[in-house]
């Protein structure tokens, strides 16, 4: 389909994954630790037969991160001995070399865009940081010019947004890109605020609008011509000059609080709500002076509670005569609109149902959690309509494992981990402690970002005193976020042990910093295991995406499927899309 694009073949992906299991295999032992039994168990002497100095050091010097394609990978007889450590710099050299960013298996954003046949006019994007913040922006920003280019080879109009959350992405494709959009998401709340969301957007055109019309004729004539936006198509939105802000009259678009009295959107009532709707929404303004206006679809969608109070002001002629205006506007501008929906979505969802003018679309998901990513492409492969996906999965901690517990009765029938038929069949599972060591950010770590070393030391060193003082030798309960309520580790214990359900007064305050103080020379040893584990990282992440790049090779109605990474990894750790198209 894409003669310009490599494709990593079934054979190439079954080798990666039989080294990579190797590697975990021997490795799980590291990853799959409590770091709250770190001290209970004695876990750096038990594992790890090097200093801590000597890992951190190792850590510094490789800057967390190397390049490492087509290097030999040290054997693990050399790293492990009597299943302890005793060799830092070959084990991270071994881990570098099984991470996605060094297997030569994905392929980078601009290849792809490249082969889609897309060009970049070179001009700004459409200005986001006023309603995102800058991981959101840069992801949104990046993620939907792949999402519009696959639409477009696709010759498709419409998205279904999974997991859509506050609607970021949703609303930047449709205003943008002139697509139909479906955001859906579990969340009423969710829902709620993309609706509200929609509102303030307006009311940020809005002010552009009312500053622009200061601008002089000749100016605003030359930036509705440069500013247009375009026709279905992946040429990009020229803007060569920018629109001056308003003074003082620009507004927040910060989040507010979802008021208690706004009704949730659910499917079934979701019909007759856009029926209302449709009757009173406002006519477009006639004089759509700045650009930004030009890009807001003109039936974005509006708070019901506003839409209510221009229905009772308006005459029986006037009603009618804006809701044939708006009848117009919506068969000019039919494609261009956003639609957030409630629903929890499985693989045996039928999309129709939910979907009235459901037809051919692409599906997405930008950092969907736990198992709606691994659904999501069920979704895609079972389904005809959908053409496409590009799915960008997060949570690895809230996958289901189907052979994590086979002794328990579970009547799960579709499992997160693993997807593929070449990894069911080796039984393979990770265990919760290892996904959530998945979570962690190497290269955010490498740049001084992401580990709470602190808090994890205070926890540590509580699960002391409770196997100690109450005989809990368990691990399974959590304190929540105490820690940054608490002043100092005496009041992080006392707010502790009652949350848990002991009595606090059984303990002074000197007997707890005995224990403090007892532990505070160890800290060391719990900041360089945890260094250990934020190498496997990417290895345990690697494992989880090529399973479910594999399943989709295991499909024989694809045309091209591939891991991308789309972000950067400073700002947005989870950075890897998991894109397939089929075949025409």
């Amino acid at each position: 389909m894409f003669p310009s694009l490599c494709e990593v073949s079934t054979d190439q992906l079954k080798e990666a994954v039989k080294k990579l299991l190797q590697f975990l295999h021997e490795t799980l032992q590291i990853s799959g630790a409590h770091t709250v039994d770190f001290y209970t168990q004695d876990i750096w002497k038990k594992l790890v037969a090097v200093s801590p100095e000597t890992v951190l050091s190792a850590f510094s010097k490789h800057n967390g991160t190397s390049h490492h394609i087509g290097k030999e990978v040290p054997e693990l007889s050399s790293i492990f001995s009597n299943q302890q450590l005793v060799n830092i710099e070959a084990f991270v050299e071994a881990s570098h070399s099984h991470s996605l960013v060094n297997m030569g298996i994905c392929t980078s954003v601009d290849e792809l865009l490249e082969a889609l046949a897309v060009h970049k006019a070179g001009s700004p994007d459409l200005k986001t940081d006023q309603f995102m913040n800058d991981k959101k922006s840069h992801e949104v920003l990046i993620m939907s010019q792949l999402v519009q280019s696959i639409a477009n080879i696709c010759g498709v109009k419409q998205v279904i947004d999974l997991g859509a959350g506050k609607g970021y992405l949703s609303s930047y494709l449709s205003m943008k890109y002139n697509l139909k959009v479906y955001g859906i998401d579990s969340s009423d709340t969710n829902t709620d605020g993309a609706n509200r969301r929609n509102q303030k957007l307006k009311k940020y055109w809005k002010t552009y609008k009312t500053d622009a019309r200061e601008v002089s004729k000749a100016q605003e004539s030359d930036q509705n011509k440069d500013c247009l936006l375009p026709n279905y198509s992946c040429q990009e939105v020229n803007t060569d000059r920018e629109i001056p802000k308003p003074k003082s009259c620009f507004p927040k678009l910060e989040e507010s609080s979802i008021s208690n009295d706004l009704k949730s959107i659910n499917v079934s009532e979701w019909k007759r709500d856009q029926e209302n709707y449709q009757r009173t929404l406002q006519p477009a303004d006639s004089d759509r002076s700045s650009p930004f206006l030009d890009i807001l679809p003109a039936d974005a969608v509006e708070e019901q509670t506003f839409s209510k109070s221009v229905h009772k002001s308006l005459s029986e002629q006037e009603k009618e005569q804006r809701k044939m205006e708006n009848i117009s506007i919506k068969e000019q501008r039919g494609s261009r609109v956003y639609l957030p929906l409630t629903c929890k979505i499985t693989v045996e969802t039928e999309l129709s149902e939910i979907i009235e003018d459901l037809e051919e679309s692409i599906m997405v998901g930008l950092h969907t959690c736990g198992d709606l990513a691994p659904n999501t492409l069920r979704i895609f492969t079972a389904k005809p309509e959908i053409k496409a996906v590009c799915s960008v999965g997060c949570c690895y901690h809230l996958l289901s494992e189907e052979f994590e517990s086979p002794e328990e009765e579970i009547t799960v029938t579709t499992w997160g981990f693993p997807m593929s038929i070449h990894l069911k069949e080796s039984s393979w599972f990770f265990g919760r402690n290892a996904r959530m060591s998945a979570c962690l950010a190497l290269e955010r770590v490498a740049v001084g970002q992401g580990l709470a070393t602190e808090s994890l030391f205070y926890r540590a060193v509580l699960q002391v005193i409770l196997k100690d003082c109450f005989s809990v030798t368990q691990s399974d309960k959590r304190v929540g976020k105490i820690f940054s309520k608490s002043g100092n580790f005496t009041e992080y214990v006392r707010k502790s042990l009652k949350k848990l359900g002991h009595d606090d007064s059984e303990l002074s305050d000197m007997e707890i910093m005995e224990y403090f103080e007892k532990y505070k020379p160890r800290k060391n040893e719990m900041e360089a295991f945890n260094m250990l584990k934020v190498l496997l990282a990417p290895c345990i992440e690697a494992l989880i995406l090529l399973d479910r790049l594999l399943y989709l090779k295991e499909q024989n109605n694809l045309a091209w499927s591939g891991l991308v990474k789309l972000f950067d990894p400073v700002k947005s750790p989870r950075c890897y899309a998991v894109v397939s198209m089929k075949k025409v």
